[in-house]
């Protein structure tokens, strides 16, 4: 990477920080108690599960623990943020919903020399009777771990602002424990990172890194990132990491997130215009803004359900590389198996295991 580039990156990032250095964070409401929900990611396995009597179950390895390591700029990364401060044990029980198990196995299926880490942000043991995960584990290339968040954000940017546990300053700390452990996993490791709502349809591995989607209207989406482990790629997520820390807002639901892919690709790329960065690769310095028919074609749930739209919703994905579902919205959404909709029509062909072990509803 051209050293004036790296230069004017790290001036972006100095400048950030002198900006917020006398700023006060004031969250007015915290939807769970602060100790609560530290120690709910903090927490251990209780003896009962840790053993591991009869083999009923398996823990999960740590991802920066286990010998099997992600790959760097070859890895899709899935991640799991929601953590119960109940004290029921149900809590450490790994659950995958049919949808999120489509979405892994659909990733793995058509990416079969990349690697499959699927990471939860609290410890979990592996129930052997849950049909989902028994379907993923079938490849290869999958792999389940875990993670505990003050280990994960050491030696990062962020490493003195986690220990703080400003991260849980906020109303919504399931999904900006999300936005945060997925940039760092990239500048950890580099590589794709997915939500757990999205079917892949084709092939990523030949797709260079250092890109992301625009969503609609001009936004950019954080629900796929991808960078590279050395280069312009970790340099990107350095500044991701910095701008997430100065400016974190708990308050808001995407300020840590999607607006904070446009807040930092406008200063790369010189414009706030979201159609120039698209339509002028050059102008971002080796980032790529994918138009949305990569990623996020489909902005009405009424092409994935609708049966009479079938076609059109084919039609309007054959040059997709994935689908996103829009979890919070199409959740409840029940989708008769066999049924000859757009979203039936993905699962069967692009997650067929899942999909054959759905029963009759996915």
């Amino acid at each position: 990477m051209p050293i004036l580039l790296i230069w004017e990156l790290e001036l972006f990032a100095i400048s950030r920080l002198e900006k917020n250095v006398e700023k006060k964070m004031v969250v007015s409401h915290v939807s769970l108690n602060l100790f609560d929900l530290n120690q709910c990611y903090l927490d251990e396995l209780p003896d009962k599960l840790s053993s591991n009597k009869g083999n009923e179950s398996i823990i999960l390895e740590d991802v920066l623990l286990s010998d099997i390591k992600p790959t760097p700029g070859r890895t899709i990364f899935f991640l799991e943020t929601k953590c119960q401060s109940s004290n029921s044990d149900l809590k450490y029980i790994m659950n995958l919903t049919a949808r999120q198990a489509c979405s892994i196995e659909s990733a793995a299926l058509n990416n079969p020399n990349f690697q499959v880490f699927v990471i939860f942000a609290n410890p979990k043991v592996i129930d052997k009777k849950n049909r989902f995960i028994n379907v993923i584990q079938s490849y290869k290339n999958v792999h389940l771990r875990q993670l505990n968040i003050w280990r994960y954000a050491k030696d990062t940017p962020v490493e003195d602002w986690v220990l703080r546990d400003n991260m849980f300053l906020s109303i919504y700390p399931t999904e900006h424990t999300s936005d945060l452990l997925r940039l760092l996993t990239l500048y950890r490791f580099g590589g794709i990172y997915m939500d757990l709502d999205v079917v892949v349809l084709r092939s990523l591995e030949d797709v260079p890194l250092n890109y992301v989607g625009v969503k609609f209207d001009g936004l950019l989406s954080n629900a796929v990132i991808s960078l590279e482990p050395t280069g312009i790629g970790h340099e990107v997520g350095k500044l991701f990491l910095r701008e997430f820390q100065q400016n974190f807002n708990g308050s808001s639901y995407v300020f840590n997130g999607p607006m904070l892919i446009k807040r930092v690709l406008a200063t790369i790329c010189g414009t706030k215009s979201v159609k120039e960065m698209t339509n002028n690769p050059r102008l971002c310095h080796g980032v790529r803004v994918f138009d949305p028919s990569a990623f996020f074609v489909l902005q009405k749930l009424f092409y994935l359900f609708d049966p009479k739209l079938l076609e059109i919703a084919m039609g309007k994905t054959k040059n997709s590389y994935l689908i996103h579902v829009w979890n919070n919205a199409s959740k409840k959404c029940l989708l008769k198996v066999d049924s000859n909709t757009a979203y039936g029509k993905y699962a069967e062909q692009h997650c067929p295991k899942t999909y054959a072990a759905a029963g009759q509803f996915f």
